[in-house]
C-alpha cells in the first residue's frame, strides 16, 4: 500500500509539473518573446509567462507575438485597474511598457484557438508624445478563442488618429474587466476596436460574412463582453466585419469642460456600416447598465449605430452628450458618401437619392433602398462570398441565392428585420435640453430608412416618444414594470419585406430581470434575459484551472 500512494504521489505530481510558469528576465521586447519561446517548446494548458516588475521603453519595430494552441496566461506584476463598476481605480503600476515603436504600433500580438483559454493580466500599456499610431491596437488578439481576458490592466493612447488600445479579432469571445482606459483628451482614439465577426462559424473569408448569417444570441455569451472598466477621456471604441459585443457596468468619465477638445465625439462608441471596400457593417451589441459623465459641450451622442441591431438600457447619462443613442446611416445613403465613404464600384448607395439603386439592397422605396444592406434594424441574411477585385470588379455574390457563385449580380441577403429596443435609460443633460435621449437621423439624403414601431422600439416614458405619450399599453414602444403589471393584449409587427411577423412592443419585467416581445399580435414571447454577471470568465484565477487529483483510481495486489 505504501508503494501504491508513492505511486499516487508521483502521478499527482507529474500532473501538477505540466503546468509550469516561465519568468520572463524582464519586460522588454526580446526578454519577453525568449519567455513565450520557451513556454512553446514544451506548452502545456494552464502555462504562465509572468513579466517582473519595472519600466520598459519599447522601441524599433519588433512585436512580441505568438499564436498559443494551449491555454495560456501572460501575467504582469500589477497595474493600475478599476473596481467593480468601474466606479473607481485602485493599485499601481509595477510592471509598465512604454510604446515608442515604430510602424503599426501594435507591440502584442497573439492568435487564439477554439477550446483553449487565453489571459492577459496585470501589466500598464503607456503611450507618449513618441509613441506610434495604431489601428490595430496596442494588444491585439484574434483567432477562435471563446475564452480571452484582459482583465486588471492600465490602458493609455496619446496619439490621436483613430489609435486603439486592445483590438479582438477572428472570432474571439470573451471578456476585457476591471481595467483602466485613461486616455489623454484627443478627438479620435477608441479604447476597444471590435472585429471578432470575420471567422463566424467556420466562415473562411475575411470579411464578417458568417456574423451576418447569424442570429443574434441575445443573452449569451457569443459576445466579447466589456464589463467592470473605467473609461477616462478617449473614444469607447468602434466595430465592424460582423462584431458582436457586450458593453456593461462600466463607468465613462469625461474630464475637459472645453468644447476644443470635443472634436469627433470623445467617450462615443460607434458601430460601422458596411466598409467602403469589402467589409461588412457590426452585427449586434447589448449596451447597459453603465454611467456615462461629461462635463464638456461636445455635442456627440454616447453611442452611434450604423448598422445591425442593439438593445440600449438602464444607462444613466450625464453631462455635455447630444444624445443617448444616434441612430445614423448616412453613408451608403448619402450621396457621394461623405469624406472616405464611397461606395462607387462596389457595394454602390442605397436609394435613388443617393445615386442608386443597387441590387444589394431591398429597395422597398426605391428613395431611401429601405432596407439597405446591414442597416439600422436588420439581422440574420444570406451568405455572400468573393471580393470586388475578382472578375472584374463583380466577384462578390449572394451564394445562398446562388449556389457555386453561379450568378455574380449583386442580390439583396434578404436580412430578418431585428428591431432595436432601448428602455429604462436616464439621461441629464447639461447643454443639448431639447435633444432626444433617442435619435433618428438614419435619412442621409433621403427618407423612411428606420421607422419608429417597426425598425426601433423606444421607451415609453423618454421625452421623445410620443406614440405612447400617455404611457405604455402595450400598443407601441418598450415598457417596463413588474411581469404582472404586463398589458394582455399587445402589438406585433410586421416586416414590410416579407409581410412576415417579426418581433414588435416590447415589455422588460423588472422582477424575471426578462424582456418581452409580441411576437405575433397579442402573444408575448420570450425574448432576452442579460447574460450571467460577472462573466465566468472573471471568477477564474489562472488561464485554465488547475487539474484535480486522479479519482477512481484501484489498487489490485497481486
Amino acid at each position: 500500500m505504501k508503494n501504491w500512494l508513492v505511486f499516487i504521489a508521483c502521478l499527482w505530481a507529474f500532473q501538477v509539473s505540466a503546468q509550469t510558469t516561465y519568468p520572463a528576465a524582464g519586460c522588454s521586447q526580446a526578454q519577453i518573446q525568449a519567455a513565450i519561446t520557451a513556454e512553446q517548446a514544451a506548452p502545456a494548458d494552464g502555462d504562465i509567462i509572468s513579466i517582473p516588475a519595472g519600466s520598459c521603453t519599447w522601441t524599433g519595430s519588433q512585436q512580441v507575438n505568438a499564436t498559443f494552441n494551449n491555454s495560456v496566461t501572460i501575467q504582469g506584476a500589477g497595474a493600475i485597474s478599476a473596481t467593480t463598476g468601474g466606479a473607481s481605480t485602485t493599485g499601481t503600476d509595477q510592471t509598465v511598457i512604454l510604446n515608442n515603436t515604430t510602424g503599426n504600433g501594435t507591440i502584442f500580438a497573439f492568435g487564439t484557438v477554439a477550446g483553449k483559454s487565453f489571459r492577459f493580466t496585470g501589466i500598464a500599456l503607456t503611450q507618449n508624445g513618441s509613441s506610434p499610431f495604431t489601428a490595430n491596437g496596442v494588444l491585439n488578439i484574434t483567432g477562435t478563442s471563446s475564452a480571452v481576458r484582459v482583465d486588471h490592466c492600465h490602458l493609455q493612447i496619446a496619439i490621436n488618429g483613430s489609435s486603439t488600445d486592445i483590438y479582438v479579432g477572428g472570432s474571439v469571445t470573451g471578456v476585457a474587466d476591471h481595467d483602466f482606459f485613461d486616455d489623454a483628451a484627443l478627438p479620435v482614439v477608441f479604447n476597444m476596436a471590435f472585429h471578432n465577426g470575420v471567422g463566424w462559424n467556420g466562415d473562411t473569408q475575411p470579411y464578417g460574412d458568417g456574423s451576418w448569417t447569424d442570429t443574434e444570441h441575445w443573452g449569451s455569451s457569443e459576445f466579447f463582453f466589456v464589463e467592470d472598466n473605467q473609461f477616462s477621456n478617449g473614444g469607447l471604441g468602434d466595430g465592424g466585419d460582423g462584431a458582436r459585443y457586450v458593453f456593461r457596468h462600466n463607468t465613462v468619465l469625461g474630464t475637459v469642460a472645453s468644447t476644443s477638445s470635443c472634436s469627433g465625439g470623445p467617450l462615443q462608441q460607434f458601430n460601422h456600416g458596411a466598409d467602403p471596400g469589402r467589409y461588412r457593417a457590426t452585427r449586434a451589441a447589448e449596451v447597459y447598465l453603465n454611467n456615462y459623465s461629461n462635463p464638456g459641450n461636445c455635442g456627440s451622442p454616447v453611442y452611434s449605430l450604423n448598422s445591425g441591431t442593439i438593445l440600449f438600457w438602464g444607462n444613466t447619462i450625464t453631462g455635455g452628450f447630444a444624445n443617448g443613442l444616434l441612430v445614423a446611416y448616412n453613408f451608403r445613403n448619402l450621396a457621394g458618401g461623405g469624406g472616405n465613404y464611397n461606395y462607387t464600384g462596389n457595394w454602390g448607395f442605397c436609394g435613388s437619392a443617393a445615386g442608386g439603386p443597387t441590387g444589394w439592397d431591398g429597395n422597398l422605396n426605391s428613395a431611401s433602398g429601405y432596407p439597405c444592406m446591414d442597416q439600422p434594424g436588420r439581422g440574420k441574411g444570406d451568405l455572400l462570398s468573393g471580393n470586388f477585385a475578382q472578375n472584374g470588379g463583380s466577384g462578390v455574390c449572394n451564394i445562398t441565392r446562388s449556389p457555386g457563385c453561379n450568378s455574380l449580380n449583386p442580390q439583396y441577403p434578404r436580412q430578418a428585420l431585428s428591431p432595436i429596443y432601448t428602455w429604462m435609460n436616464t439621461w441629464t443633460p447639461l447643454y443639448f435640453t431639447a435633444n432626444p435621449l433617442f435619435a433618428n437621423q438614419s435619412g442621409g439624403s433621403s427618407t423612411g430608412l428606420a421607422t419608429n414601431n417597426q425598425d426601433y422600439f423606444t421607451d415609453c416614458t423618454s421625452i421623445n416618444n410620443p406614440s405612447c405619450a400617455g404611457g405604455f399599453t402595450g400598443a407601441a414602444g418598450t415598457g417596463y414594470g413588474v411581469l404582472a403589471s404586463r398589458p394582455s393584449t399587445c402589438t406585433g409587427n410586421i416586416d414590410p419585406m416579407t409581410g412576415g411577423a417579426a418581433p414588435g412592443v416590447a415589455y422588460w419585467a423588472t422582477d424575471t430581470n426578462t424582456l418581452y416581445v409580441c411576437n405575433p399580435t397579442n402573444t408575448w414571447t420570450t425574448y432576452y434575459a442579460p447574460y450571467t454577471y460577472p462573466h465566468p470568465l472573471t471568477q477564474s484565477t489562472q488561464g485554465a484551472s488547475v487539474p484535480a487529483p486522479p479519482t477512481g483510481l484501484v489498487a489490485t495486489v497481486q
